[in-house]
């Protein structure tokens, strides 16, 4: 199109709706294809760029006739519809709240669209599963149900998704003056314009057979990073040694685990069918992704350096670094739980002369070594390749029976209904004794009690190294604003440059985002001791059907910020108890005393609804 217009000079034209033009989008300094949608005035109009799907209006100096051989060209944007839901609130037109999160969740973002039908009619109908900020899936028709801005429609075939996984959910903290949240105020400033997704969501196994590529994308991307190789226990193994880097690194796999990663190559050649990323995308250094190699197979790969419409990937299973052309990659991690397969090892105590292996030095390596077994002795071990240590997850306490009433201590609060908290009489009774056995949860604790160990872990935290392994969930100690370290776990990656990561304090539930310079591993024995704060919903209420409150949660519109503070106020300094539902979600109902329904005073208020 630019070389049909880009000298073309403006013509008066007598614009009407439906008409076909040529748009020069100003901001881009390009020119895109449209329909006039509407005429706004002598001299603006509205014009569908129907090759995005997208709305602009401009003056009529930046139009043109739309050339007789563009017209035939199909659009390139297709219209789709989310499946199985419509508006809440009675109304045929979705609410300005509910295009706002879609648009958040969508602009610009790789999705997995699943087409429920196609009979040529538009627009298609369709699934559509994203990543949020936490790098959690999320269902967007799901999760529009979820927070109240639609409602299901029923359709005599679904797909099932009733696989769905509990959810590790991202929420804003509460300012606070430490994690134990000794005051209660919201932190409205830093709020993302995010929503909270309760679930994420994977395809369930009876799916018809020409879906188990996205089932596999949808499954793998959960994780942001390969797991790191397992590495021998043994002394002396035998290995292939696959490639020599260019500083003399050599990279193997042992002969023991040479079935399992060619049934590994096998399986992904089978259930992975895909063009390549065919939009642009911004590739960043150590990201994880699928890379497409010179031998038309797909690899699990991880991205080393990035710059001129090529990104140079090592393959994680291989070792091998080799430079591919951006679209023959795409970005998410299959068969996160399978670690990699290469082994970065070195020679003992050789050191190239001049401190640096010459290249003839690593053709000589390559010559001696490339695709041979060669038995290999085990005595010191590459940890700044092979990743920190793999800790397994934190443990969780479970509540009590359905019924029973028990004391309970807010350490945060996400929103009016949905707070962390821990059980007081068990967490002291951790604090007193050893060898403890509750609920079905039993550990092998030192006399220590956790303050204990966290508190010689802060006299002595500058001999702990920086953490370097930086995937979801992975635990870790994180220092706090007062100056001292907590145990974490690590969310998502906020931000590139600086890097700075979202972390949840797993014993207080209130998150921060820090660099990597307040982030070091945690010891072993630290792990021992289970979450103490547990993620709740409080039950009997809801928000209000009627709200005239225009100052909103941001990152919960459905409750207003008066309900917010006067939940803090139900909360602040008092002694509090709680019973469980039969609610499969962490459900509680949350008493002042063993009488009095802490949500009562917001149903008073008009602030909620009592909940059948």
């Amino acid at each position: 199109m630019a070389a049909i217009y880009e000298n073309s000079k403006f013509e008066q034209v007598k614009w009407e709706s439906d008409m076909y033009c040529a748009i020069r989008i100003p901001d881009l300094n390009q020119w895109q294809r449209g329909k006039i949608s509407r005429v706004v005035s002598e001299t603006t109009v509205e014009v569908v760029l129907y090759d995005f799907g997208t709305k602009e209006i401009v003056n009529i100096v930046c139009l043109r006739k739309l050339d007789e051989k563009l017209k035939p060209i199909r659009t390139l944007a297709l219209a789709c519809s989310l499946v199985d839901i419509r508006p809440a609130g009675g109304s045929k037109q979705w609410t300005a709240t509910a295009c706002d999160c879609i648009s958040y969740y969508l602009t610009g973002a790789v999705a997995n669209i699943i087409i429920q039908e196609n009979d040529g009619s538009e627009p298609l109908p369709v699934k559509i599963f994203c990543n949020d900020e936490a790098g959690q899936l999320i269902d967007i028709s799901e999760y529009l149900v979820k927070k109240g801005l639609a409602f299901r429609n029923k359709r005599t075939h679904e797909i099932d998704i009733s696989d769905a996984d509990p959810e590790k959910p991202l929420e804003v903290p509460l300012k606070q003056e430490s994690p134990c949240l000794n005051e209660l105020i919201p932190e409205t400033e830093c709020t993302p314009q995010c929503l909270v997704p309760e679930k994420q969501v994977t395809l369930s196994d009876n799916e018809p057979k020409e879906h188990e590529s996205k089932k596999l994308v949808l499954k793998s991307r959960m994780d942001g990073a390969y797991k790191p190789p397992v590495i021998p226990d043994m002394k002396e193994l035998k290995a292939i040694i696959n490639c020599i880097g260019d500083d003399g690194t050599i990279y193997m796999v042992p002969k023991s685990l040479e079935n399992e990663l060619n049934k590994l190559m096998t399986d992904i050649q089978n259930n992975f069918k895909c063009l390549g990323l065919l939009e642009p995308y911004c590739w960043k250094k150590e990201e994880a992704c699928v890379v497409r190699g010179s031998d038309t197979m797909w690899y699990r790969g991880k991205v080393t350096e990035v710059g001129g419409g090529t990104v140079r990937v090592q393959y994680v299973d291989y070792g091998y670094i080799e430079k591919i052309p951006e679209c023959h990659l795409y970005p998410l991690v299959l068969y996160a739980d399978i670690p990699t397969f290469c082994i970065p090892c070195q020679l003992y105590k050789i050191v190239p002369v001049g401190n640096f292996w010459q290249q003839d030095a690593v053709e000589l390596l390559q010559e001696l070594l490339t695709k041979r077994v060669v038995e290999i002795h085990l005595l010191e071990l590459l940890l700044s390749e092979a990743g920190a240590p793999v800790l397994p997850p934190y443990t969780m306490l479970t509540l009590p029976i359905p019924g029973e009433l028990f004391p309970v201590s807010v350490k945060h609060l996400v929103s009016p209904s949905e707070v962390y908290v821990i059980n007081v009489c068990l967490i002291t009774g951790l604090n007193q004794q050893s060898n403890t056995e509750d609920n079905g949860v039993s550990w092998d604790l030192e006399s220590e009690s956790l303050d204990q160990v966290l508190k010689h872990c802060n006299q002595n935290v500058e001999s702990l190294p920086f953490l370097s392994d930086f995937r979801t969930e992975m635990p870790c100690l994180a220092e706090y604003n007062d100056g001292l370290w907590y145990r974490a776990k690590l969310l998502s990656i906020k931000e590139f440059d600086p890097v700075n990561i979202l972390v949840q304090f797993v014993d207080y539930g209130s998150t921060e985002k820090l660099p990597t310079s307040k982030l070091r591993q945690i010891p072993s024995h630290l792990m021992q001791y289970p979450a103490q704060a547990v993620r709740v919903l409080l039950a009997g209420f809801k928000p209000p059907l009627y709200d005239t409150e225009k100052k909103r949660i941001p990152y919960c519109p459905e409750w207003s910020m008066q309900a917010l503070w006067a939940m803090i106020d139900c909360l602040q300094g008092k002694k509090l108890y709680a019973s469980t539902t039969q609610s499969p979600d962490h459900a509680v109902f949350l008493y002042e005393d063993e009488q009095c329904l802490v949500h009562m005073k917001l149903v008073e208020m008009g602030l909620a609804d009592l909940d059948q």
